[in-house]
């Protein structure tokens, strides 16, 4: 993230969508398929941090 300030989580993780999980402090979870699409669930303090809009 830090090589691409402007890059979105799910682009950085190269995922199709970031879950926030309140149970998880500090792990990401990579799910490779999910109804046909790779996915992530990170810590919601991860997600809010590089929320975008």
């Amino acid at each position: 993230m830090a090589e691409r300030p402007d890059a979105t989580l799910e682009a950085a993780l190269g995922v199709f969508e970031v879950f926030a999980s309140g149970s998880l402090i500090d792990e990401v979870y990579v799910l490779d398929d999910v109804s046909g699409k790779r996915i992530a669930i990170a810590p919601t303090a991860l997600k809010d941090k590089y929320r975008r809009g």
